[in-house]
């Protein structure tokens, strides 16, 4: 090969490589029209390959040398079908117009190689594979072999002779010249790649800058903003409103500025530099005042936002009015724990007072005093006088008895004309309790034992009055709270006002301990049911739970003992007998572990796989320290889908520890176990914190069910609890239903989740399976 020939490879090798910069320079990938923009990538390559075709090393008259294949196959590998068609098309078109012997042989080498290039893109895009310098390397050394391949299709006395005048620059230089030429594209296509993906990126931050300033903007919640130093960052148009300043005058400001348009009554512990040091959230209720001057009450949170690499950037504040929630709780605590006529604490509030003062004492060796007060003779002024004029009474004497008490102590009523008053703190032994508890009986019977005067026609003009005189019956259980359990302390104080009914009525008795014989039997089933699972004798009935629109839901499992002597014990007979011992730790854990026996079968049965089956918890089998890993092993032992299992709770769980029990809940929320609040209305501690529980469910007791058709309390009440359920987002199911009428009152307003006799009493597994399979059985009657 001579000098010039040399050159002219050599400036066909440049051309080749400036391909590639040129291209980048001419940015034809931002081209969005595909069409296009294979169109003018297949003139671009088309051209140069003419260019290089005009440059070419002439070996013979009508045998032309250059580096078109090398530019067709680079062609066919990075840039597509189409531009590879365009660009062979126009160097086929250009060589068959020379002529010359080498006419045919020279089109091959625009066409074979640009085949190769093509199927090596499509083998690397299927393989999902990547291309580095030495597999282009290698396609060039591939190509330059089919070139010379195709040069034995030469006439027999030039083939040799091409062969020897092109083997090395094919050997040694077009090869290098392919992989730097690939080296070039690849990194323009990368590069293109990145600056795509950057666009890319930024075009979906701002999206969900966009999407988020929406949500923020769209809240009616006070969300704000602050750096580490407490000037504010940004907030939304309701924090806007609230401050009266918008966020662009707001942005650099710390709240001593803002005095004049934002005033919080209530900063009592809200020292945000403490929570950017700590990094925990905050919550507080608080008093706010907007700039119109309504006040109204927020629940605020505050919560540091840090970056990915821990940096804390600062604050975020979100306040929502919760007037009308606290509104509700306080309606709910009302009617549920408040007798509506004397406004007095009713029984609800009584049990719960009192399990609360037990709990609290537990250590105390003190005694304390339940007083019983049942008024004599009541029901003569009722059927005589009318339910007014008893009410009148009833008002009276509640009257009374809170100004003989002292302040704290409580007196409440039970119902009809029965009273129970709380006293603590009588003494440290028997007999100077039984002393001061008799001197404060004395004055509730003298106080109640004075005159009345009741108005006769309350509603007329001619009001006439008359004096009654009442006396009470009352009956006084002395306690130590460490001994002795709430609902036997109102059982023998009930009994010792029966007494004192006996002895001939206006009289005290203190409770016969002769009554122990009701304790040794507790004690006698105690023992025997500490032999109860190992004997097999424990077994879950299954009561339906049913949804209006949605059917059949799954089951409450409750538990039942059949003993071999006593026959079947009912579960007000051992469940309490049961915590008190601790042995519900491991009965409620062979409840669960059945249960979830039980969903294993369902989940391989059609149609049943998304039935749920609500177990319910004791207060101390929830409080034990492996609890959540037992009820992990438990899950997984039995290969269960967790969605399906629901724990049912009641508000007694709260009473201590509130913390680790919200703790171990949202443990078992991950796994996907859902929570009820089960008897809810009839608790009182539940209110006070059903805001921080990770509950799923309300499940309405039945004590308000029973009567919901003739009481209004109770209709109201149940009216709450769903209206409350449905603005914290719970669902709600109501117990006890029996009735239809019961279950249209829940239908139509706003409850569609049922259980109760209506459909079902709790039944053996294989009834409950029969129930559901049979034919006859019938959830969804037409409501209207």
């Amino acid at each position: 090969m001579d000098t010039s020939s040399f050159t002219a490879l050599l400036y066909n090798a440049a051309l080749l490589i400036s391909l590639g910069v040129i291209y980048d320079a001419l940015n034809l990938e931002s081209i969005k029209n595909k069409s296009a923009r294979d169109l003018i990538s297949g003139l671009f390559v088309g051209i140069v390959g003419l260019a290089v075709m005009n440059t070419s090393w002439e070996l013979a008259p009508g045998l032309f040398f250059d580096t078109r294949w090398v530019l067709i196959s680079l062609c066919g590998l990075f840039f597509g079908l189409v531009p590879t068609l365009i660009a062979a098309a126009m160097m086929v078109s250009l060589r068959l117009y020379i002529g010359g012997a080498g006419a045919l042989v020279g089109s091959l080498v625009v066409i074979i190689p640009g085949c190769l290039g093509y199927l090596l893109a499509y083998i690397l895009k299927q393989k999902k594979l990547t291309i580095g310098w030495f597999k282009l390397y290698a396609f060039g050394m591939l190509i330059q072999i089919a070139v010379l391949a195709c040069m034995l299709l030469l006439p027999e006395h030039l083939r040799y002779q091409v062969i020897n005048a092109i083997m090395q620059p094919l050997i040694f230089i077009f090869p290098v010249c392919t992989m730097l030429v690939g080296l070039i594209l690849i990194r323009q296509r990368e590069r293109r790649k990145s600056s795509w993906d950057l666009i890319e990126s930024q075009k979906l931050l701002n999206r969900e800058q966009s999407m988020m300033r929406g949500l923020i903007d769209s809240l009616p919640d006070l969300i704000s903003f602050k750096d580490a130093n407490g000037r504010y960052l940004g907030c939304n148009q309701a924090f806007e409103r609230y401050v009266g300043l918008k966020e662009q005058e707001l942005k650099g400001k710390v709240d001593q500025e803002l005095t004049e348009s934002f005033k919080t009554k209530d900063k009592a512990g809200l020292n945000e530099h403490e929570i950017i040091a700590s990094g925990k959230l905050y919550s507080q209720d608080e008093w706010v005042v907007y700039p119109d001057g309504a006040k109204v009450l927020h629940e605020t949170i505050k919560k540091t936002f840090d970056g990915l690499d821990g940096t804390r950037y600062g604050l975020m504040s979100v306040s929502r009015d919760i007037t009308k929630r606290k509104s509700y709780e306080e309606q709910i605590k009302q009617l549920a724990f408040y007798d509506p006529l004397t406004e007095l604490p009713n029984r609800r509030m009584l049990q719960d007072r009192l399990k609360l003062m037990m709990a609290a004492n537990s250590r105390d060796e003190r005694f304390s005093g339940l007083f019983f007060i049942d008024l004599d003779n009541f029901k003569v002024l009722n059927d005589t006088q009318g339910h007014n004029m008893g009410d009148q009474l009833l008002i009276a004497v509640a009257a009374r008895m809170k100004e003989t008490l002292r302040e704290g102590e409580l007196v409440a009523r039970l119902g009809g004309d029965e009273f129970v008053a709380i006293i603590d703190n009588l003494g440290d032994d028997d007999v100077t309790a039984s002393h001061l508890a008799n001197e404060i009986a004395k004055k509730i019977r003298q106080s109640i034992c004075k005159p009345y005067k009741l108005t006769t026609k309350e509603n007329s003009a001619d009001k006439n009055e008359m004096v009654f005189h009442c006396t009470p019956s009352i009956g006084i259980s002395i306690f130590k709270s460490n001994l002795t359990c709430q609902d036997e302390v109102l059982k023998q104080a009930d009994v010792a006002m029966y007494q004192a009914k006996t002895a001939g009525r206006n009289t005290i008795r203190f409770f016969d301990p002769a009554m122990q014989i009701a304790l040794e039997k507790n004690t006698a089933i105690l023992a025997d049911l500490r032999q109860a699972i190992d004997n097999d004798e424990l077994e879950l009935y299954y009561q339906i739970q049913v949804d209006e629109i949605r059917g059949i839901q799954g089951a409450e499992v409750l538990l039942r003992w059949f003993h071999p002597i006593r026959g079947m014990v009912s579960p007000l007979d051992f469940i309490s007998l049961a915590e008190e011992s601790g042995l519900i730790i491991p009965i409620g854990c062979w409840v669960l572990k059945s249960a979830c026996q039980q969903l294993k079968i369902w989940q391989n049965t059609p149609n049943r796989e998304h039935w749920q089956i609500s177990v319910n918890v004791s207060a101390l089998q929830f409080q034990q320290e492996d609890f959540v890993a037992v009820v992990k092993d438990i899950i997984s032992s039995k290969n269960i889908n967790p969605c399906c299992l629901k724990l049912e709770l009641t508000e007694s769980i709260l009473l201590e520890n509130v913390d680790i029990i919200i703790d171990k809940m949202r443990q078992l929320n991950q796994l996907g176990i859902g929570f009820s609040l089960d008897d809810f209305g009839t608790g009182y501690s539940s209110l006070s914190c059903l805001k921080l529980l990770p509950l799923k469910q309300l499940k309405i007791d039945q004590s308000f069910v029973r009567d919901i058709t003739t009481d209004p309390n109770d209709a109201v009440i149940i009216q709450t609890i769903i209206n409350l359920a449905s603005s914290l987002n719970y669902d709600v199911i109501a117990e006890g239903v029996e009735t239809n009428e019961q279950r249209q009152f829940l239908f139509n307003n706003g409850c569609s989740q049922y259980q109760g006799f209506l459909f079902s009493r709790p039944v053996p597994i294989t009834e409950f399976e029969e129930l559901v399979s049979s034919n006859t059985f019938d959830f969804s009657p037409t409501l209207y």
